[in-house]
């Protein structure tokens, strides 16, 4: 494996990719550190690996025979990296073409109409990676899944599970078979609930819910109850899928 130093021009791409603009115009998207590398390192074409001084052992055992790997020192890491303590290895990959998907009438899937922040859309994608859930549809104004914290929020899970932007609206007009559930204040108490092994379950946007337009699409909505009157005013998008999958899991085994 031939490890060579990083060229300015590189280094100027590869740290301008923390932009949306800059990684459609590229086809370019980031991994750090040695679990989300080699965890995803199957899954995407890679354009290059990035090493710091300290991180030579770790590539050894990533088997990067045939790909580009350049040397960079600390301070250029911290130029390329989204975190504010840089991991030692670093891969950048090429975004891929639009999954391929087909909606079966027999399978739970995940919507995310509107989820923003980063964090939370990794998280989720992580969450729906481990129940099982291998297709997300995302609405068009949520947040790219190859912004640096998403990716690096998925840990590896990126690579599992198909995430599809779309026309949600659209999307459960061509299914009006597949019954939609949503949380809402006004939903029946999800312990409680009959929930099925099949499905769209909308999530929505961290301050503002689910939008009105995709509200009155929903046939089955729940709501997570909470525990007596002293509590917070709501759930964290990603804990709120945490619960409503498990539940959907636990719902599955007892049926």
């Amino acid at each position: 494996m031939e490890i060579s130093h990083i060229s300015k021009g590189k280094l100027a791409l590869y740290s301008s990719l923390s932009s949306p603009k800059m990684r459609v115009r590229h086809g370019l998207f980031t991994a750090e550190g040695v679990k989300c590398v080699s965890d995803t390192l199957a899954h995407f074409d890679v354009e290059a690996i990035l090493v710091s001084p300290e991180g030579i052992r770790e590539i050894v055992s990533l088997g990067c025979e045939d790909v580009s790997v350049y040397e960079v020192s600390r301070d250029e890491m911290k130029k390329i990296s989204s975190l504010s303590t840089p991991s030692v290895i670093m891969a950048v990959y090429r975004i891929p073409a639009d999954p391929e998907f087909e909606v079966r009438n027999d399978r739970l899937y995940l919507c995310l109409d509107g989820v923003r922040d980063p964090g939370n859309m990794g998280t989720i994608i992580r969450t729906a990676h481990w129940f099982g859930v291998d297709t997300i549809f995302a609405s068009k104004d949520s947040v790219d899944i190859y912004n640096p914290k998403t990716v690096q929020s998925t840990m590896g899970s990126i690579a599992g599970v198909k995430v599809v932007y779309t026309d949600l609206e659209t999307l459960f007009g061509k299914y009006p078979d597949l019954p939609t559930f949503g949380l809402m204040l006004e939903g029946e108490d999800i312990y409680k609930a009959h929930l099925g092994k099949r499905g769209f379950i909308i999530m929505g946007n961290e301050g503002k819910g689910i939008s009105e337009k995709l509200r009155a699409k929903i046939s089955n909505p729940l709501l997570i109850p909470p525990a007596g009157e002293n509590h917070g005013e709501s759930l964290n998008v990603a804990v709120a899928t945490a619960v409503t999958l498990a539940l959907f899991a636990r719902n599955e085994v007892a049926g």
